[in-house]
């Protein structure tokens, strides 16, 4: 259950964050602080951070998607060389990767920090 609302604060907040200061990167830095907060384990903070932003992404690239006829994604897709179903996993993929990291990392620098004391 504290997996899932971790989850859930992940992804509002990256979304709300991203949306408020145009930058990708807040996809790193929202689950870094959630990790941190929440006192997560490295490796439930690399499970959620990374459940959350690929979700985010996931809803977003589709909303995205749909809302231009998939022009911008084919054409994208077509530069390298992907198909499109390939270049939207990638993509979604990509993100995962960044959330997870953000949220491994904050939980790691939370032991650091809390070793030193």
């Amino acid at each position: 259950m504290r997996l899932l609302i971790s989850i859930l604060i992940t992804a509002l907040l990256a979304c709300l964050t991203s949306w408020l200061f145009a930058a990708w990167w807040m996809i790193a830095v929202i689950p870094f602080l959630v990790a941190i907060v929440s006192k997560q384990k490295p490796g439930q903070a690399f499970i959620s951070g990374m459940l959350a932003i690929a979700l985010l992404w996931l809803i977003l690239i589709v909303k995205t998607d749909t809302a231009n006829e998939r022009i911008l994604s084919s054409r994208m897709a077509q530069l390298f060389g992907l198909g499109h179903i390939l270049f939207l996993i990638v993509n979604v993929v990509l993100g995962a990767l960044v959330g997870g990291l953000g949220g491994w990392s904050g939980a790691s620098m939370r032991k650091i920090y809390r070793e030193k004391k």
